[in-house]
């Protein structure tokens, strides 16, 4: 099964039909998720922000979110990560695949595991696979999208600092945003094929005059809607493939360990 985890202005799934909405129980906390059909395949839905935009970055639950996806057999978590530009030349609107982080959050829960010694491979965190699909996908619908970004995560929910901004570029950032981590190190620790679009809402602080408008962000979000449901629609075969392959191989190690 083929899962989404979207963020800030995008609270449903377009075109999902026969909704079944549940809670799921996890170790570290319930999670509401929603189960339906897109275009004939059955896929699962998260708002990480809640449905009605309640849950502040820094208080997300990423152990139960993932925790539950992985629980109803989700083999491929598509994310939406709705970021600041470090680069004016792609302003708002822009898409961008994310293929590196840089995690300067704190406080957060961050790995399952808290008592066992386990080093997980970062060297790709955001799927090839999936990432070579969207890409594929996106050249075939005519959907504008750069191949590579790398996600600059702060803890929010305040915006940054102009400095903070400068030190992030400085670091090689691309994009920055607040929801990226700890969700996909947490997917990677338990072997779920991630990938994540960043929509591009904004120029950082301190590249423009006027201060950072929540409502101006909003407005740009509405506009990216089609091109981003258009993408997904295109590349859906190709992600639930990768989907099921990654189930059947989840499934095969499991049983390796008995």
């Amino acid at each position: 099964m083929l899962a989404f985890i979207t963020g800030t202005g995008f609270y449903t799934l377009p075109g999902l039909t026969d909704t079944d909405q549940r809670t799921v129980p996890t170790p570290f906390g319930d999670v509401t998720v929603t189960r339906g059909l897109l275009a004939g395949e059955e896929v699962a839905f998260i708002p990480r922000h809640g449905a009605d935009h309640s849950v502040p970055p820094h208080r997300i639950n990423y152990r139960a979110n993932i925790a539950a996806l992985s629980e109803i057999g989700a083999g491929a978590i598509i994310a939406t990560a709705v970021s600041g530009s470090l680069h004016r030349e792609v302003g708002p609107g822009s898409l961008r695949l994310v293929d590196q982080f840089i995690d300067l959050t704190w406080g957060r829960p961050l790995t399952f595991f808290d008592h066992e010694v386990r080093h997980t491979d970062m060297t790709h965190p955001y799927h090839q696979g999936l990432r070579g699909a969207l890409l594929e996908a996106a050249q075939a619908a005519g959907v504008e999208i750069l191949p590579t970004a790398t996600y600059v995560c702060f803890n929010g929910p305040r915006f940054e600092t102009p400095a903070e901004i400068r030190m992030a570029a400085t670091m090689g950032g691309d994009l920055v945003g607040m929801t990226g981590c700890p969700e996909v190190v947490l997917a990677n620790e338990l072997g779920i094929p991630y990938a994540s679009i960043g929509v591009v809402s904004n120029l950082c602080a301190g590249m423009e005059d006027q201060p950072l408008s929540v409502e101006e962000i909003m407005a740009i979000l509405e506009n990216t809607a089609e091109p981003l449901q258009r993408l997904i629609g295109a590349a859906l075969p190709a992600l639930v493939a990768v989907a099921a392959d990654s189930k059947v191989s989840m499934v095969q190690t499991k049983e390796d360990r008995r």
